[in-house]
């Protein structure tokens, strides 16, 4: 079925075309919700609970992400719990968490989400901030009876999704993989991959500009090490959510974080030391927000580090977070590449504490998956990350290391419909020998035509690191001059400093050229945000 999506045309914000398309998705019933509730459901009892205000009439004054976290608590003042906590996120709406700023705070605030450091842009003084800002809402008498994000007591009796046989979050596709493709030349110090699956007979359907949700499993040497530690053999029966029970060395794989300590656990293993020096550092763990605290240990570090806390097996997999999906945006068009969704994925790996470190989601993808093998998938919509509606508009894409993800689909769908607009594309990376990503590709873009300017930033090619955003600067009148003629800006990549950096130089460049003050040229960067044509796609 097929459902309609509002196009830029239409006389709303980006804002409200994101609503009114999540709304349109309800009524149709796909489930593309980031917080694992069919959307069905979740326009169900927008309908249903007439107390809740629509999300298009409330304001968020504090949504930006150029506000600092003291700022936007500020402005959330008096607010309920939720949104105060959403005031304590990055603003960035990037969906690295799973959701997005509304929809995590709210499953925080109901208890239903109780990792408190998915915020990563926000970083460390987000989680603290979330910490606190959940302990005050539990002891408040008001939470005594808390209501989840669809308006229901204690979580309880949830408007039920209608029966459906498409494929979203809560039924994800199992989609085989069809080849993992090193992007990177021998000698490069990344290992970046282009992984396409198959979405043949699954029904789903994206546009560019969307990403993938990708179920991971963990690394299978590190659940054998922690059931090692743990003194178990794997086959050992444990409850997951639902109410059934599976295998442990299966809940450890494929339903539970294991590369994060949270609080539950220290908890949990503090009461069960028969050491006390034990349980004094463990209970640390949970009081202590100082700086040092060790936030990147794992279960196999705290089941190392504290032998005598050994809780019963089952406590122990309950007091665990759940395994989330992990976003990825969708590098391919569906135009070019019928039946096809490719993902650019940057392979995480690293010494810490002795050990070797590896990205749940890129080390399975790239590791543990094989070709023919199935991994779970759905997408996921980006109603405000989209090529214009006008062929004939300028696009001007920023996007540096993995950020080319979703300009290689724009390139492809652009060459696929024949559109007529000028292409201005920047990438960066470290060496151009071997780590330019996609350049046959990016270069054949170039000689024939569909991209009209290409500008390359090789950091480490010289003795002085060269970025985008001095590219940016290098082309200032050029670039002023697109921007000026109607050209839509779209930024992919890392959200804490090399959007912030992109940003920084827009405003300079606009100005310099269009000779404003810094205030304004701020306000006319906002300006083109809410109209559609400035775009970031960061986490």
């Amino acid at each position: 079925m097929t459902v309609p999506i509002l196009p830029e045309s239409a006389p709303f914000t980006p804002l409200q075309r994101a609503w009114l398309n999540g709304f349109f998705a309800g009524m149709f019933n796909v489930d593309d919700s980031p917080d694992g509730e069919g959307a069905a459901s979740a326009g169900a009892a927008s309908v249903a609970t007439s107390a809740e205000p629509a999300a298009e009439e409330e304001d968020f004054p504090w949504h930006e992400p150029d506000l600092a976290i003291d700022e936007r608590l500020k402005l959330a003042e008096g607010r309920a719990p939720e949104r105060v906590m959403m005031a304590a996120l990055a603003q960035l709406d990037c969906g690295a968490c799973g959701y997005l700023c509304k929809t995590y705070s709210e499953a925080v605030a109901s208890g239903e989400e109780k990792d408190l450091a998915k915020c990563t842009p926000g970083g460390r003084d987000t989680s603290k901030k979330l910490k606190e800002l959940v302990a005050a809402h539990r002891s408040s008498p008001k939470a005594a009876s808390p209501v989840s994000v669809d308006g229901s007591a204690n979580g309880k009796g949830r408007v039920a999704p209608a029966a459906t046989a498409s494929h979203g979050r809560a039924n994800p596709f199992r989609a085989p993989l069809l080849r993992s493709v090193p992007l990177n030349r021998p000698g490069s110090a990344k290992d970046v991959r282009m992984v396409a699956f198959s979405l043949k007979g699954s029904g789903l359907s994206y546009e560019v500009g969307d990403a993938l949700g990708v179920f991971p499993e963990n690394d299978p040497e590190l659940v054998e090490a922690i059931l090692a530690a743990m003194g178990a053999r794997g086959d050992e029966w444990v409850p997951i959510p639902g109410g059934s029970c599976i295998h442990l060395y299966e809940a450890l794989t494929t339903h539970y974080v294991i590369t994060k300590v949270g609080d539950d656990l220290a908890t949990l293993m503090a009461a069960h030391a028969t050491v006390e020096s034990e349980a004094a550092a463990l209970r640390t763990l949970v009081e202590d927000d100082a700086e040092g605290a060790p936030a990147h240990w794992d279960v196999l570090d705290v089941l190392d580090r504290f032998p005598s806390a050994r809780p019963p097996l089952t406590e122990m997999v309950g007091a665990l977070a759940p395994l989330q999906p992990r976003l990825y945006s969708i590098s391919s068009s569906l135009k070019a590449f019928p039946d096809e969704v490719h993902l650019t994925v940057g392979v995480v790996r690293y010494e810490q504490g002795g050990r070797r470190r590896r990205g749940v989601a890129s080390n399975f993808l790239a590791e543990t998956l094989r070709p023919r093998l199935k991994a779970g998938v759905f997408v996921h919509p980006s109603a405000s990350f989209r090529l214009p509606a006008d062929g004939d508009a300028p696009v001007v894409m920023i996007g540096p290391g993995t950020g080319v993800a979703p300009f290689r689909a724009f390139l492809q769908d652009r060459a696929a419909e024949g559109a007529r607009g000028r292409n201005w594309l920047f990438f960066g990376d470290q060496r151009s020998e071997t780590d330019f990503l996609y350049r046959e590709e990016i270069e054949a873009y170039r000689a024939d035509g569909l991209l009209s300017r290409l500008d390359l930033a090789f950091s480490r090619d010289q003795a002085e690191k060269v970025y985008v955003q001095h590219k940016m600067r290098e082309s200032a009148a050029e670039l002023w001059s697109w921007l000026e003629e109607g050209a839509h800006l779209y930024v992919c990549g890392d959200a804490r400093r090399m959007a912030l950096d992109v940003d920084l130089a827009l405003r300079e460049i606009v100005a310099e050229k269009g000779r404003m003050s810094a205030d304004a040229s701020k306000e006319y960067l906002k300006s083109l945000s809410r109209s559609g044509r400035y775009q970031r796609d960061v986490y």
